[in-house]
């Protein structure tokens, strides 16, 4: 979808820089089609950066190939996922920020939703994400359903949030300290904490993203989920040491905040009943 008369419409509406950050490696057999999710958005204010580490495969052909759209590339070693996305944050000067992986796709008219939710400050914004299974089916979420998340609800009913569909303005960014954690999986959810504690996030009602699962994908199968959710688990339980909570305060907050989450995401009666916590 194609929002240029929505800029049309608002003559004096200058629209926010978007900074994409790509971290890649060996992932030649889905890259190209990640970069033209991004290129063909044809947003007239984008900072594309692809940080790839040193790939093997046919990655770096196929960056060459749309050079003339990025605003800058490397292909060299790093230190993982979390140290390129660094890398290519630190030259970032975009209004709002996020970042795509090397196999995900951005959603058609993306970035101009964005633009039109853009507010300068202390923000972050979360939209509606559709799917590509791993036998290339495909499920589209209905993005009217996206809520804002807050603190307690990704602490304490550990709620996920997509990182594909999730971006954020450059102040908050520069408030919560400007860097990826050094994590192998939860990076993400740990940086929504730092977010959240500021404030929650801010829905917006379209798809934003697609995320590919895929045999070789980081969280793509139910044994990776899994491991990054203990991941995930082991920056609560960081956060909760930090706090000093005694067992019975941490296990009632998170009852609690877990059975509201449940709640507030389908209907009150749902309060009710026997479902997992994800105690630590």
């Amino acid at each position: 979808m194609k929002l240029n008369n929505f800029f049309l419409s608002k003559q004096d509406f200058q629209p926010p820089k978007v900074t994409i950050v790509t971290p890649s490696y060996n992932q030649g057999q889905y890259l190209e089609a990640t970069i033209q999710s991004a290129v063909r958005q044809e947003y007239p204010s984008l900072e594309y950066i692809i940080i790839d580490g040193g790939s093997t495969d046919n990655s770096v052909e196929i960056i060459k190939k749309y050079e003339s759209f990025l605003t800058h590339w490397v292909s060299e070693k790093d230190n993982g996922q979390s140290d390129a996305l660094n890398k290519g944050f630190a030259r970032a000067t975009g209004d709002i920020m996020g970042w795509l992986n090397s196999d995900d796709l951005l959603a058609e008219g993306a970035l101009h939703y964005l633009a039109q939710a853009y507010q300068s400050g202390l923000h972050w914004w979360t939209g509606g994400v559709s799917r590509i299974l791993i036998d290339d089916s495909f499920i589209a979420y209905d993005p009217q359903k996206v809520k804002s998340v807050s603190y307690q609800e990704i602490l304490h009913a550990r709620i996920i949030v997509d990182q594909v569909s999730t971006f954020w303005t450059r102040e908050l960014w520069q408030e919560t300290g400007s860097y990826i954690k050094n994590l192998h999986l939860a990076m993400d959810y740990e940086l929504w904490l730092r977010f959240a504690k500021i404030t929650p996030s801010t829905p917006i009602h379209q798809t934003l993203g697609i995320f590919r699962n895929h045999q070789d994908a980081k969280t793509g199968t139910t044994d990776n989920y899994r491991l990054y959710l203990e991941e995930c688990d082991q920056v609560r339980k960081t956060i909760y040491d930090k706090i000093g909570y005694n067992p019975w305060i941490k296990n009632l907050l998170i009852a609690y905040w877990t059975r509201s989450a449940s709640a507030r995401r389908s209907d009150w009666k749902s309060w009710i009943g026997r479902r997992p916590m994800p105690y630590v």
